[in-house]
């Protein structure tokens, strides 16, 4: 029994075309997946199937009822989870539940035979507000408020992005047992092994189906594009200095120490990658060394700055590039690189040419006149990096810079990592992405405040007898005794 049917659908944005012509069907009790590159037309197609927004043609319907007349109904009836979930930061995950209940006109008590299992998870922090939960906790909530009234589609837009893999994989698990309860499920996301657990994927690209089958058929089929090969690097075995030292570093919140006496040396050129789920501490970290929290105890240095009393040189010294990026949207790109350049003290007669030559190694000279908010989110990464490192730093940080960013994108952020490492660039790295894990030099990787074990990808593979880094990371995962930090 087919529940959506989508026939010859599109939708433009003035000029650019965001869907053309789209056309599928997804059965009742099917696991359907959505992949492509930014800005193929995922998040606008969800946003139709849901009645947030109206095709230009075409028809679309919803267990029968049309996306455009009978919208109300089919709001009674599904469940939606958009990207960078759905959440009120300053409610109570209990006030979030409940808010969501009283949405649809019904209570928590109701339903809670089918949000029972995922919200045991996380009731013992009932009374903390999202956004101070992990990724993972946030996930799980957003899914309890998505199911909260018993739907009976579920539409998830990229639900995992920025979740590390063992949450992910518990995210799934709770996916594969709503399906053998007989619901449908519809989910976009960047992760391959994820689109692997689909029965059936569609493939788009620049707002055209390209294909729709298996995931097997699928990804053979665009396998240059959704499963590029790996990178391969010359690293300099050659002896360098050191540009960040940590010893005994502390970072408590109350009665919670996020960062618990960590120790570790990063040398001058290196790639670091600072690895570790949801809550294990690396972000507080990062910022402390990027001069933007101050620690509790311990000593760190970066590039023989003080981070308690020299924060400032610190600061002026590094580049860095957040989870959200640090880009003005109602700012072109131009303007943007200008505005940054003038923030980090790059001379005002140097700024037009150094420009202009950026702009044309990453692609977007054509785009300089475009507002930020209208790039794809792969272009905003592309330039967040390069305004990042304009300046000409020694070192940069990177805080979960390609999450959300499809395969093929991915892989030539890297190839700009690549280029900067090559230029003498120290490069510390966050990141969920465990085939970008094998990309460092040197991995850390941190369990509930500490740092669990700090080697090449290889010597960790080799330590922990692990066939990949995603092995590893879930190995040391289990170790894990805290939650929802």
């Amino acid at each position: 029994m087919k529940v959506i049917e989508v026939k010859g659908i599109s939708k433009y944005y003035g000029k650019t075309k965001a869907l053309h012509e789209v056309s599928f069907e997804i059965g009742q009790g099917e696991l359907f997946g959505l992949i492509g590159p930014d800005g193929s037309g995922k998040s606008t197609l969800f946003r139709i199937l849901t009645t947030l927004l109206n095709a230009d043609t075409g028809t679309a319907s919803v267990m029968g009822y049309d996306v455009r007349k009978e919208y109300k109904e089919i709001r009674k009836r599904i469940g939606y989870m958009p990207g960078r979930f759905s959440l009120y930061q300053d409610l109570t995950v209990e006030e979030n539940l409940n808010f969501f209940a009283t949405v649809f006109q019904t209570t928590v008590k109701a339903h809670y035979g089918q949000i029972k299992d995922i919200y045991e998870q996380i009731a013992p922090f009932a009374n903390r507000r999202a956004g101070a939960l992990s990724g993972g906790m946030k996930q799980k909530l957003a899914l309890c408020c998505a199911l909260v009234h018993s739907p009976e589609i579920l539409f998830l837009d990229e639900p995992t992005t920025g979740v590390d893999p063992v949450s992910r994989k518990e995210f799934w698990q709770i996916l594969a047992k709503l399906r053998t309860q007989g619901m449908t499920i519809v989910v976009s996301t960047p992760f391959m092994d994820e689109a692997r657990r689909c029965n059936r994927i569609a493939f788009l690209q620049e707002g055209n189906v390209r294909g729709i089958d298996t995931p097997a058929v699928i990804l053979d089929r665009f396998r240059n594009i959704l499963c590029p090969p790996g990178l391969q690097r010359d690293i300099d075995n050659t002896e360098t200095g050191t540009i960040i030292r940590v010893n005994g570093l502390v970072k408590q919140f109350g009665n919670f120490t996020a960062v618990d006496h960590i120790s570790f040396e990063v040398k001058s050129g290196e790639i670091f990658g600072f690895l570790g789920a949801n809550g294990a501490g690396k972000t507080t970290a990062m910022r402390i060394l990027c001069g933007l929290s101050l620690p509790t105890g311990g000593n760190a240095e970066v590039m023989g700055f003080d981070v308690y009393t020299q924060s400032e040189e610190i600061k002026r010294r590094i580049g860095y590039m957040s989870q959200k990026f640090s880009l003005y949207e109602d700012l072109n790109v131009w303007e943007n690189v200008r505005l940054f350049a003038g923030i980090y003290g790059v001379p005002d007669k140097e700024i037009p040419p150094r420009a202009e030559e950026m702009l044309h190694r990453i692609g977007l000279y054509e785009s300089r006149h475009t507002l930020v908010r209208e790039l794809p989110l792969g272009w905003k990464q592309r330039l967040a990096f390069s305004v990042a490192i304009f300046h000409r730093p020694q070192l940069v940080f990177l805080d979960e810079p390609t999450g959300g960013v499809d395969p093929a994108t991915r892989r030539q952020f890297w190839e700009l990592i690549y280029q900067a490492a090559h230029q003498g660039i120290t490069v510390f790295v966050t990141t969920h992405y465990m085939d970008e894990a094998e990309y460092c030099d040197r991995i850390s990787m941190m369990v509930d405040g500490r740092i669990r074990a700090l080697d090449t990808p290889a010597k960790l593979k080799e330590m922990f007898n692990a066939k990949d880094m995603d092995e590893v990371f879930r190995l040391l995962a289990r170790e894990a005794k805290r939650n929802g930090n």
